[in-house]
């Protein structure tokens, strides 16, 4: 096992990317799938949208339908049409359109979501990705961003200026589906937790299609709602103002490697740590994972590993070298089989080494997950921890984010007191092997689930029943469902994808 996992510190370099890359995905296959110009011209007609529009007997209405979701899990729901925003106007005349016409609406913007939500059976996806403006206010440190913006575009845009995001860890996820549904990106300790309360404000079409501004002065109840209501908001985000954050002067990253046989070790070490020193500042991922270096066939006791990261986000090298000290002078030095201290980076040099990934964790393929947030997470993951064993792909993995520092909020519909963020992720290519990984999956949730303080709305399987429910607080989950009548009483909006939808519809 040793031979195997001692080896170069550039392999241990690809695994800190591995660890960043793991919880949120990846995207590959840019916005949309075809070009203009090979297009036919179509004949379905909105009256005031200027973007394409495809119908369900269009010839191309496949690709355009399969473009809508990232991975390989394409939704067997088909929607009657699929409109390409290129405006805000025609954003607008959509939903008229779609509440005249009895069509639901779903929307679309990164289509990075697991689930595939903004494909359902029958209505009508507004799609949002074209819509990709950022505009930086420096003085007040705002972004104003559309939806279709991703997180390397506000990573650069944010930049010149000094400043920064809590962007999520892997570079082309949508930040609208992100912030919307939580969002827990880079520096989540010192910027919130969760990147959906560093909303500070909202441009919303509503479901009789008028634009209107939602922040902590106007339009309030919409303003909470926004914040974590993810793919159940029953309106369009055209516009997303976001707090902005100075950049921080010095990021380090300590990284550690075991086997998984020793994550006792990991996790009461861990424990030790930030029992006995202030690192509530310091970003902690632990992954249980297959080793790349090790066959897929290997056994669990020969391939799989605990790799553990502790990022530092700073004002100085010096500050970052302190808060990774007490990781350097611990066990998690002393007893891994590979370490890695001190690695620097810039913010956007956290992003560097994605492109030259041969095989991430969130590559494309067949992708599945669910969660908890936790007050426990080392308890979790011992007892997730034989399970990893039995992952049926070499992909599949368990991440762990500690220090979350999440509060409740009282202008926030997904509030939580919760210290970690645990979930499970299950990545494979062919349908064949559907049953095995969804079944690996079903079967994290009673070892984790009574560890559970709520759940993350962003990586929540719906074919568990209540998933998206148990995201929120009951007194939560009714308000929104009130808001929904207040803003929505005609029922123009999706709601969340049900457990029906998502058992009868995943293929």
């Amino acid at each position: 096992m040793n031979q195997k996992i001692e080896s170069r510190r550039d392999v241990l370099k690809q695994l800190v990317s591995l660890t960043a890359l793991g919880a949120l995905g990846v995207l590959r296959t840019g916005q949309l799938a075809a070009s203009d110009a090979t297009d036919k011209l179509y004949s379905t007609v909105i009256p005031g949208v200027k973007g394409k529009i495809i119908s369900r007997t269009d010839s191309n209405y496949e690709l355009w339908r399969q473009a809508m979701v990232w991975h390989h899990s394409k939704p067997k729901r088909y929607p009657e049409l699929i409109v390409q925003a290129r405006s805000e106007e025609d954003v607008i005349n959509a939903v008229k359109h779609a509440a005249k016409n009895k069509l639901k609406v779903s929307v679309r913007a990164g289509g990075h979501n697991s689930t595939g939500t903004s494909v359902r059976e029958g209505g009508m996806v507004i799609d949002v990705s074209a819509l990709d403006e950022v505009e930086i206010d420096e003085e007040k440190q705002v972004a104003s961003i559309q939806p279709g913006v991703r997180s390397l575009h506000l990573v650069t845009a944010a930049r010149e200026k000094g400043l920064s995001f809590p962007v999520p860890h892997c570079p082309s996820v949508g930040l609208s589906g992100f912030t919307m549904g939580g969002g827990i990106g880079w520096n989540y300790p010192q910027r919130g937790g969760m990147a959906t309360h560093s909303i500070v404000g909202a441009d919303i079409i509503t479901a009789d299609g008028k634009r209107v501004t939602a922040n902590a002065e106007q339009n309030q109840d919409l303003f909470w709602a926004v914040r974590g209501a993810g793919p159940g908001f029953f309106g369009v985000v055209t516009r997303l103002y976001l707090q902005l954050y100075p950049v921080p002067k010095s990021i380090m990253a300590s990284s550690y490697i075991f086997p998984l046989s020793e994550l006792e070790t990991v996790t009461q070490t861990l424990e030790k740590i930030r029992k006995e020193h202030d690192v509530s500042r310091v970003e902690l991922i632990t992954v249980l994972m297959h080793h790349p270096e090790v066959p897929a066939d290997a056994p669990p006791e020969q391939s799989k590993i605990c790799f553990f990261t502790a990022f530092a986000f700073e004002d100085s090298t010096e500050m970052a070298k302190a808060a990774l000290l007490p990781f350097a002078e611990s066990a998690l030095a002393t007893k891994s089989v590979v370490q890695a201290e001190y690695q620097e980076y810039s913010f956007e040099g956290l992003y560097d080494r994605y492109f030259s990934l041969k095989d991430p964790a969130g590559r494309q393929g067949r992708y599945i997950v669910d969660n908890v947030l936790t007050n426990d997470g080392s308890a979790t993951l011992q007892a997730l921890a034989k399970h990893m064993h039995k992952a049926p792909t070499k992909d599949c993995h368990i991440l762990a984010s500690y220090n979350l520092r999440l509060e409740e909020k009282q202008d926030s519909c997904f509030s939580w007191v919760a210290d970690c963020f645990v979930g499970c992720y299950a990545i494979w290519d062919e349908e064949a092997d559907d049953d095995k990984n969804y079944g690996w999956l079903s079967e994290t949730l009673p070892l984790m689930d009574p560890f559970a303080v709520g759940h993350y709305p962003n990586e929540v399987e719906p074919r568990h029943k209540d998933r998206y429910k148990k995201c929120y607080s009951p007194e939560n989950w009714q308000r929104l469902a009130q808001l929904r009548e207040k803003y929505d009483p005609e029922g123009v909006f999706h709601q969340y994808l049900t457990q029906t939808e998502a058992t009868g519809g995943r293929g």
